[in-house]
């Protein structure tokens, strides 16, 4: 059975980082979408001060309505968490499940779960834009992967990122709540991390699986083969 997979980064990123899980994918009979938020990788030139979670949110709304999106599997790594969340609680009716890949699962609106998570890291952002500045250069590639190569793409990938939407929060509805399929995956080599904290949390509620894969924070670059299998397995209703 095919299902349609949508794909959401994380910060820093771009839909470029899915490739090697969608070509898995979509050699496993399904579809695939991966955009690129505003602001990042080819769309860098976009950049503007007033980005929040709310303008991603709006990007991946625009993706499902003209590309005529049905029974997504909407799936979301790290600040990508925020949105899909964002995403779930506008279109619930879109969505069939909902996957947090070592990513955010905000609880409340408009609550900047960034700075809640790591309030001495965004201190440090804030520092780094100062009073003209709005992009925050990327950092921390050695939990990202341990693989040199794969290391050095990202490095080379990987573009600044709007401090406006680590600022704010985004806008969540109790209609995301509708979406009974839900699951997380925590990537058990990227410790500590506050995606550790988030997946100890949801693994006490009914209503969440919860799975592991033996990798750092970017699974999609350091073993997207075993990834798209998971996905795979989620999509069947096997795990």
């Amino acid at each position: 059975m095919s299902t349609t997979f949508l794909f959401v980064h994380g910060a820093w990123h771009g839909g470029w980082c899915w490739r090697a899980t969608e070509r898995a994918l979509q050699a496993k009979g399904h579809e695939t979408h991966a955009p690129t938020l505003t602001g990042l990788g080819e769309r860098l030139h976009l950049a503007h001060a007033g980005i929040t979670p709310d303008s991603h949110v709006e990007d991946i709304l625009a993706v499902i309505k003209w590309r005529e999106l049905n029974d997504i599997a909407l799936v979301g790594h790290s600040y990508g968490g925020l949105i899909i969340s964002g995403v779930a609680s506008q279109v619930p009716e879109k969505i069939k499940t909902l996957v947090y890949l070592d990513a955010f699962a905000p609880e409340v609106s408009g609550r900047s779960i960034f700075a809640d998570a790591n309030p001495e890291r965004m201190t440090a952002f804030e520092a780094e834009v100062g009073e003209n500045g709005f992009m925050v250069e990327p950092d921390l590639f050695e939990a990202w992967t341990d693989d040199p190569k794969k290391r050095e793409w990202l490095r080379s990938m990987c573009t600044p990122h709007p401090i406006g939407s680590f600022r704010h929060g985004v806008t969540l509805t109790d209609r995301r709540n509708e979406i009974g399929d839900r699951h997380f995956i925590v990537c058990s080599r990227n410790a500590p991390s506050p995606f550790q904290a988030e997946y100890q949390r949801i693994r006490t509620q009914d209503h969440w699986k919860t799975h592991e894969i033996a990798t750092k924070h970017d699974a999609m670059v350091e073993d997207p083969d075993g990834l798209a299998t998971m996905l795979d397995d989620i999509a069947k209703g096997e795990t």
